[in-house]
């Protein structure tokens, strides 16, 4: 029975293909700019997760001293420290891979040749090098005593030490390929000490991979002896502090369940997961304000919708009046008139689904074409290069084509709801006589 009554719906369509085309068309532009104005957000949002770097950088927290003031302006007491006993409490949270405490080496001046330099020198356990999310692109991914990781930019600030003024040049030096030694004073006595120690790269840092693009690693054990030579003081165990700690989540899915946890340690937490989970926030508010948006054009052609049917019923009421006078119901009349305002509907979200995927084309097409200087012009309002665009600016994935297909039709079915039932309570006696 139902197809007999699709059946009958479609002929009626048919028969008014202009008003279809035109009732149709407003959904059209509806969809089309739901799809196009969400499909935007979810490709700045993947671009923009994209610029993050590796999945590496959303599973590493930074621990430090949580100094930040209380809700109340007060400050918090006893705020612990970053030593044996912290890193101990932090392996012991359900979801660590690994808890990797650093050292800074205290001073230090790189010699190659006639040039020098500064870096960043950390002291790290050579053990928990694979969970520190670095990777090589020379030499090995390994320390032993006496050599060191080259960051990818660690020699990009030496300077010849004679030059001054005008004539000063930053000069690069492949640290990896030139042998390098640390400089090193000690001032405990009214003549400072100087000591040189040689360093042997192990490897080459991959750049972009990590916060250690401008620095060295070398072995905790030999930074600590080299501050010890600096301040002409033993380690005490007991009051030993680390600089950093860095805590490696097991996966992406519990990073911030795993910052929460140090929070309530009494530390302070922060990460890459953390501005991801911001990031994710931002772009889901944007993604519902243009969504909104697009539903002010749905909702527009939703009155179209409801317009059309008012009218066709009002032109086809005798027909109405002849179906019930040969045994149709007042719900295979409503039955007829909704399936005839879902199908306004879908054709029109079909239509709109169809020119949404012309559009996202040429929009990437453009976007990926566009020289840099205009964008960087204001020529178009992008947070990144366009280049940088990952997988293009505009991303439609099937959920999305499917919710406005479905969205697109229950608008035209709620938009026929009530001409449909104003014509399925028409008394056929009373619709007979209407010319």
């Amino acid at each position: 029975m139902f197809y007999e009554l699709a059946m009958l719906a479609i002929n009626n369509l048919g028969r008014a293909r202009a008003r279809l085309l035109m009732t149709s068309g407003g959904v059209l532009v509806g969809t089309t700019a739901v799809i196009i104005l969400i499909a935007l957000t979810i490709g700045l949002q993947q671009s923009a997760e994209a610029g993050i770097g590796s999945s590496a950088a959303l599973t590493e927290i930074q621990v430090y001293p949580n100094f930040a003031p209380n809700p109340d302006g007060t400050f918090p007491e006893n705020v612990p420290e970053l030593d044996v006993e912290a890193v101990r409490l932090l392996w012991q949270i359900p979801g660590v891979a690994a808890v990797i405490p650093m050292v800074n080496l205290q001073g230090g001046e790189l010699v190659a040749g006639d040039y020098t330099g500064y870096t960043q020198i950390l002291g790290i356990d050579p053990t928990l090098l694979p969970y520190l999310g670095v990777q090589v692109t020379q030499g090995q991914l390994t320390l032993e005593r006496g050599q060191a990781l080259i960051g990818a930019h660690a020699g990009d600030y030496f300077n010849d030490p004679e030059s001054s003024g005008d004539t000063y040049q930053p000069v690069q030096v492949d640290l990896f390929n030139t042998p390098f030694e640390v400089k090193l004073y000690q001032y405990t006595s009214a003549t400072p000490t100087e000591r040189r120690v040689d360093i042997i790269p192990a490897g080459l840092l991959q750049e972009g991979t990590s916060s250690y693009d401008y620095a060295m690693l070398m072995p905790l054990e030999d930074v600590i002896r080299l501050n010890e030579w600096i301040t002409g003081q033993p380690v005490d165990a007991k009051n030993f502090r680390y600089d950093q700690i860095l805590v490696r989540a097991t996966d992406r899915e519990v990073t911030l369940d795993v910052s929460a946890a140090i929070r309530d340690l009494g530390f302070g937490a922060g990460g890459m997961g953390d501005f991801l989970n911001q990031l994710n926030s931002f772009f889901g508010t944007m993604r519902l304000m243009l969504g909104g948006v697009g539903g002010v054009a749905l909702l527009v052609a939703a009155f179209g919708v409801a317009n059309t049917m008012t009218m066709a019923i009002l032109e086809r009421t005798r027909e109405i009046g002849l179906m019930k006078a040969i045994g149709a119901s007042d719900r295979d009349i409503l039955t007829v008139f909704l399936i005839e305002a879902g199908l306004v509907g879908l054709a029109g979200g079909l239509a709109g689904v169809g020119l949404s995927m012309l559009l996202r084309d040429a929009i990437n097409q453009a976007v990926m074409n566009m020289p840099a200087e205009s964008a960087a012009s204001g020529f178009l309002f992008l947070p990144i290069a366009p280049g940088q665009v990952s997988g293009g600016l505009i991303i439609i994935p099937p959920e999305l084509s499917v919710f406005a297909l479905v969205l697109a039709t229950v608008v035209g079915l709620g938009a026929g709801l009530y001409p449909s039932l104003r014509a399925a309570r028409l008394p056929p006696v009373v619709a007979l006589k209407m010319e």
